[in-house]
């Protein structure tokens, strides 16, 4: 399966004693990289659920417990790291 081959390449260990294989030097422009680079998005502070931000820090609206108990206000939860 080509998507196993690829996670075996993925885990390939690398000693950290051998010399870098990156050609980018300090002091090159970022345009002359190999590496890509993605800037992130501004997330919304409030989520519509949890399963939005999986491993970050979000505050999330809790829907479900409002709802079951008839709430008329709005139950965030911050999860902290």
């Amino acid at each position: 399966n080509e998507n196993c081959k690829a996670n075996e390449k993925e885990r390939e260990w690398i000693r950290p004693d051998k010399p870098s294989k990156c050609t980018w030097k300090l002091g090159k422009p970022l345009s002359a990289s190999p590496h890509y680079h993605v800037s992130r998005s501004e997330s919304p502070k409030i989520l519509p659920n949890i399963l939005e931000k999986i491993g970050n820090t979000p505050l999330v609206r809790i829907n479900k417990i409002g709802k079951h108990f008839g709430l008329k206000c709005e139950l965030c939860e911050y999860c902290c790291r």
